[in-house]
């Protein structure tokens, strides 16, 4: 008599089979730990990149933005002061005051690019 159908043992192809699936899930796991890390910079650095050279066609709307946007804060906290008669918080004027610094040297930098990139480069 023959064994009845569901307690038959598994085929051999059946037990190869799902090895191979086992180790290919195991490898692909592995793959993805293993490379990700290091092709996962790479890829940053080249998106930066491109970001940073899209950035840099814009600079001059950019600079007129930036302008804009401070002499906005700048009028701003003053007619808040005049309008409550009081005197803007010192950490607000501090923040102002580095907002204008970081826009004077954008402003400037195009006046001494080229020799902040000679002294980097070394020549």
């Amino acid at each position: 008599m023959s064994a009845p159908v569901g307690n038959a043992p598994p085929a051999p192809n059946r037990i190869v089979g799902a090895t191979a699936i086992v180790a290919a899930t195991g490898a692909l796991a592995c793959g993805v730990c293993c490379v990700l890390p290091f092709a996962l910079p790479a890829a940053i650095v080249a998106l930066t990149g491109g970001v940073m050279a899209w950035w840099g066609n814009m600079m001059p709307l950019v600079r007129a933005v930036a302008a804009v946007a401070v002499a906005g804060g700048w009028l701003w906290v003053g007619g808040q002061s005049l309008r409550t008669r009081r005197r803007p918080a010192t950490s607000t004027i501090m923040a102002m005051i580095l907002a204008t610094g970081m826009l004077a040297g954008a402003l400037a930098w195009p006046s001494f690019e080229s020799e902040i990139l000679e002294l980097v480069r070394g020549q």
